[in-house]
């Protein structure tokens, strides 16, 4: 019995250490929110529908931003804000913008706006690049089911 109390300390003070340096939390969780923002910021200032329009992470501006669900999201221009108005569920990424191959693990992690895949015209970012390859190269075995699955358990 003694050796199982060491083994849950050591696991919750790794546990704990992740989540501090990496920003890494179980879903469940919910430390970071329901949206993952850089100081209340989505996508790091990202724009999410250029994503879409010019398959590119283009930075927006400070002048066209738009406040929806719990953070602020920037675009380039006028009219990809007025696009993400009009449908903002198909232009934000999924899982609230966390990565979705730690989604696939049953933990949130911060993403790099970066490192992103549009699958069935829906958007996942990623923690890097290597990660997003590893995902999106397992679709046909899962990855993709089981990050919808883990982020269906975060309630």
């Amino acid at each position: 019995m003694k050796y199982v109390g060491i083994i849950v300390a050591v696991v919750l003070v790794a546990i704990i250490a992740m989540a501090t340096v990496k920003e890494v939390s179980p879903i469940g969780w919910g430390w970071w929110g329901i949206t993952q923002t850089t100081s209340g910021v989505a996508l790091g200032g990202h724009d999410p529908v250029a994503y879409f329009d010019e398959h590119a992470a283009v930075i927006g501006r400070d002048d066209f931003t738009y406040e929806w669900g719990d953070a602020e999201w920037h675009f380039a221009n006028r009219a990809n804000k007025q696009a993400f108005i009009d449908n903002p569920q198909q232009y934000a990424p999924q899982f609230g913008g966390f990565c979705a191959f730690a989604v696939s693990k049953g933990v949130t992690a911060k993403p790099n706006a970066d490192a992103w895949h549009i699958e069935n015209g829906k958007l996942y970012v990623f923690a890097d690049e290597n990660v997003r390859d590893d995902w999106v190269a397992t679709i046909g075995e899962g990855s993709l089911q089981r990050s919808e699955a883990n982020w269906a358990k975060r309630d």
